[in-house]
């Protein structure tokens, strides 16, 4: 008659083979599973390709988003991890992304050129649209369920932004954005490029999403599209 022992040894193989089957199923459903079951409808959005293991998405205006899942980063996270990248009219940006149940979503070594329209795709209720390009530097960008962050920077070339209802074009100098993360709280500072030390914009976010925005006098006046009259304050959440 079989000891208890002898029992749990002969079961152990049979628990690590239905542990191997069980994510070589799940396995097998990411690499099928289409990229538009996942993906919600967005104004911005012109298609989805592909998978959730490798597809891509148009953004109006001409750009998309395209993505390779990084298995072993996932495993290691346990989360959805992958290489992205972004191309089409003055735009060649990549980076890394990992995405959580809870919602929460990371961007690690975001690099390279960005047309402004993106900005819409990533923020859509600013209520602004830009017409310049960005180079992007950002280490860490953090959102959704959890710890919200930002570090990093990013330049603009000259160009302009405009309400999203009436309003005129204003025109706009090489601005510099910089976002430092102190303690639990980021500070984000906007300035013109020529005189960094001329702040424009300040947002300070704390990592449970509460958002501080101050205009400065000179920042009022540039950037009239905010619609935030000199030294005024706007708090909410992110």
């Amino acid at each position: 008659m079989p000891t208890p022992e002898l029992g749990r040894g002969a079961r152990r193989p049979i628990i690590v083979f239905t542990a191997l089957g069980i994510g070589a199923y799940l396995l097998a459903l990411l690499v099928t599973l289409p990229a538009s079951a996942v993906l919600k409808n967005r104004p911005w959005r012109t298609g989805v390709a592909g998978t959730v293991w490798n597809g891509e998405v148009g953004v109006a205006g001409g750009a998309k988003f395209e993505w390779q899942m990084a298995p072993l980063r996932s495993l290691t996270s346990l989360a959805y991890a992958a290489d992205w990248k972004a191309s089409g009219p003055d735009t060649d940006l990549g980076g890394r992304v990992l995405t959580h149940l809870s919602g929460r979503t990371v961007l690690d070594k975001v690099s390279g050129a960005a047309d402004g329209s993106l900005l819409q795709a990533l923020q859509p209720n600013l209520p602004f649209t830009c017409d310049l390009v960005m180079q992007v530097e950002m280490e860490r960008v953090a959102f959704g369920g959890g710890e919200r962050m930002a570090k990093g920077s990013a330049t603009t070339d000259p160009g302009s932004c405009r309400p999203k209802g009436a309003g005129a074009a204003s025109s706009l100098p090489a601005l510099i954005l910089t976002a430092e993360h102190i303690g639990t709280r980021t500070l984000i500072r906007v300035a013109p490029m020529a005189q960094r030390r001329r702040t424009l914009v300040t947002l300070e976010l704390a990592e449970g999403g509460t958002v501080d925005i101050s205009v400065t006098p000179e920042g009022a006046t540039m950037m009239p599209f905010l619609g935030l009259p000199a030294g005024a304050r706007l708090q909410g959440q992110m």
